[in-house]
């Protein structure tokens, strides 16, 4: 009888790890000659990582076959950093062959650490805003994604949920599970390609409305895609707003 193997749990699934590691990276130019380039990690995860110094990468869609020591697999470019942007330089690779790991030697030894969401560099000081930067930063935008949930502590999944809206301090998800206000969990996003895993805390529960969630602390190395996310809502927000007044 075949040998029945359990699903990757979606703890390991999206677990990311901030990592520089030098990678080697052949690609084909328009001739569909082999060409190589050496580039370095910004973060991995299971099937995926963001990189910098990959100068060859030109759009989104485009594959490119990556190499770490004796382990090679192909890759597809999901997102590309906008110029002037934080996130210039680098680019989002999602494996294409599901049973290709990269890094799992690196994935086993990982140790999460996460940083608070309210604050500045300096992590024992709270950081004071200014009316105006407190309102932008609470303005909370429509979006397409979901969000798995696992209550801390106890550690018990609580299953995907429909993300509705989302700040850059909390967001609001439909689930159909009741979870009492000051619960703590565990809140993975699933925005346009993008994992992001913060710890919060359910700041109010309503049936039909869904959950409040209050961003407490953010993984290593996702602030800044947080925050890119965010800049990307408000802009098309913005744009819709425009076309309404114009054809109003």
């Amino acid at each position: 009888m075949r040998e029945e193997h359990s699903k990757p749990s979606p703890e390991r699934q999206n677990k990311r790890l901030h990592v520089a590691l030098p990678i080697r990276v052949t690609y084909w130019d328009d001739t569909q000659k082999p060409c190589l380039e050496i580039a370095c990690t910004y973060d991995i995860s299971e099937h995926g990582a963001r990189v910098t110094g990959l100068r060859c990468v030109k759009e989104a869609g485009e594959v490119i076959a990556v190499e770490r020591g004796k382990n090679k697999a192909f890759c597809r470019v999901v997102w590309v950093g906008e110029p002037n942007s934080q996130l210039q330089g680098q680019i989002g690779l999602q494996c294409v062959e599901s049973d290709r790991i990269l890094w799992e030697a690196e994935l086993r030894d990982m140790v999460e650490t996460y940083e608070p969401v309210l604050r500045d560099g300096d992590s024992k000081r709270p950081r004071t805003f200014a009316a105006h930067e407190r309102r932008r930063r609470r303005e909370r935008f429509s979006l397409e994604g979901t969000a798995e949930l696992v209550e801390q502590g106890a550690q018990s999944f609580k299953g995907s949920v429909v993300l509705k809206n989302m700040s850059e301090i909390g967001c609001l998800v439909l689930t159909k599970e009741v979870v009492p206000a000051g619960t703590e969990l565990k809140v993975t996003l699933h925005v346009d390609d993008q994992n992001l895993t913060l710890k919060g805390l359910v700041r109010h529960a309503e049936p039909h409305v869904g959950l409040g969630i209050e961003f407490r602390e953010i993984r290593k190395g996702e602030r800044q895609i947080l925050q890119f996310l965010i800049r990307k809502l408000a802009e098309k927000h913005l744009e819709d707003t425009l076309q309404f007044e114009i054809y109003k």
